[in-house]
């Protein structure tokens, strides 16, 4: 019998793999659609042409259901970090929990705070404020992309960090730990495959139109919107990662913290 089954850790990691890869299927969308939004906004305040409003009225409302969605399936998540990982969650709390923290207090918040002006608040705001909430709410994704990935890339290649008096970690330096240079390649990796995935939404909608024949302007615009900016983030998303030097943590010595 596969001493897996009797193995703490191969079952937590199973769990928290499930519920983070549903998670994400979410926050990978919106993160690629939340620049679509802000372009057509700002075409529609360029231009004047009301086919980048209606493109926007219709895509922040799949934006905001599935904010939601990613908010519900993201809080099993959070509670996981001391249900599955209660000794790393202790260890490295004082370290990996700045950037969580951070990512609730701004970004979250910043997200959050706007998605309802962009949705709802149109006429209220006027084209400007409209543009600026699109903005508000696309910054704040990408900004919560990045504090989450910050965390991951600790793990991968710690930074900025102290031994407490008590055997724990501590921040050492903010700076070097927010600016970590795993980190960098990846958000930009992880940045490049969500602007992918808005593409090929994008697209896909504006394929399904043409082929119907419905909405003929809105299908040009989705079509054409999508396969460009699926093929600059394909490109830019493909270039070769960079050699990283320093300590690396192997995928294995978490399990000593489960």
């Amino acid at each position: 019998m596969n001493s897996n089954l009797y193995d703490p850790a191969f079952w937590s990691r199973l769990q928290f793999g499930f519920t983070l890869t549903y998670h994400y299927l979410f926050p990978q969308l919106t993160m690629g659609l939340a620049w679509f939004l802000v372009y057509w906004k700002w075409q529609a305040l360029r231009t004047g042409d009301e086919k980048y409003n209606r493109a926007v009225r219709f895509w922040a409302k799949i934006f905001g259901v599935n904010f939601a969605v990613g908010v519900v399936t993201g809080i099993p998540m959070e509670f996981q970090f001391g249900t599955n990982w209660a000794d790393f969650s202790k260890y490295a709390g004082g370290v990996i929990g700045q950037t969580l923290a951070m990512e609730g207090m701004f970004a979250f918040f910043l997200e959050s705070a706007f998605i309802g002006a962009l949705i709802w608040g149109e006429k209220r705001l006027g084209p400007r404020y409209h543009f600026l909430a699109a903005a508000a709410v696309a910054l704040g994704s990408w900004l919560s992309g990045y504090f989450i990935l910050v965390t991951n890339a600790f793990m991968q290649h710690p930074v900025g960090y102290q031994i407490e008096a008590d055997g724990s970690l501590g921040i050492a330096s903010l700076s070097a730990y927010l600016l970590n240079p795993w980190a960098w390649i990846q958000y930009a990796h992880n940045q490049m495959a969500a602007l992918v995935t808005g593409s090929f939404v994008v697209a896909a909608v504006g394929a399904f139109y043409a082929l119907r024949e419905l909405h003929s302007e809105q299908a040009q615009l989705y079509l054409r919107a999508g396969t460009f900016a699926a093929l600059l983030a394909s490109r830019t998303g493909s270039t070769n990662i960079p050699r990283i030097s320093g300590p690396i943590i192997s995928s294995s010595c978490i399990t000593r913290f489960t």
